[in-house]
């Protein structure tokens, strides 16, 4: 057994599919024969390959857009919630009255409850947002571990070009992206 590559697969009547001419080469290396997260999506021609690296560019670009689409809402979230507060605070100021009016305010600012927080609308479609996140970049974890430099390259290559479309706009520039 060569110890550059390894096949896992031990299925007797299926070796001579196109599965097994693809063996799976544990360094880095540039060939084009590659199977690609799971056993049906197997790039044997170059043409096939080259889809597949452009799929990747892309995936790896849309992550980018997914991370910049989650601190577009958070934004929007804080500022929605600071305008609301300011809003009550201006009809709260606006109605006193000097004397002759009720020293009750209107309306008073409620801190939210946990389950308030937990059920809120926009956190669900943060948490959703974080779970797509967290499985393409899984996903292209697995891509990069295929050692193939093409892959590596078309992953690398889409997260910088996502980050120069999307990555300038940072909510706190002294934030890092890996320890919130």
């Amino acid at each position: 057994m060569d110890l550059m590559t390894m096949d896992h697969d031990d299925h007797g009547s299926e070796s001579v599919t196109a599965a097994k001419s693809c063996p799976m080469i544990m360094v880095f290396h540039g060939g084009h024969c590659e199977r690609i997260l799971w056993r049906g999506w197997v790039a044997a021609t170059v043409t096939e390959f080259a889809f597949s690296c452009i799929a990747f560019f892309v995936l790896s670009f849309l992550y980018e857009l997914l991370k910049f689409l989650r601190e577009h809402l958070i934004r929007r979230e804080a500022r929605r919630e600071a305008e609301l507060a300011a809003e009550l605070r201006q009809k709260n100021s606006v109605n006193d009255c000097g004397g002759g009016c009720s020293e009750t305010p209107l309306a008073e600012i409620r801190e939210k409850t946990y389950w308030q927080r937990i059920l809120n609308t926009p956190h669900i479609i943060q948490s959703l947002l974080n779970l797509v996140q967290i499985i393409i970049s899984y996903l292209l974890m697995l891509v990069f571990m295929n050692f193939n430099y093409w892959l590596c390259l078309s992953v690398v290559l889409g997260l910088g070009v996502g980050y120069f479309f999307f990555g300038w706009i940072k909510k706190d520039p002294q934030e890092s992206e890996c320890c919130p």
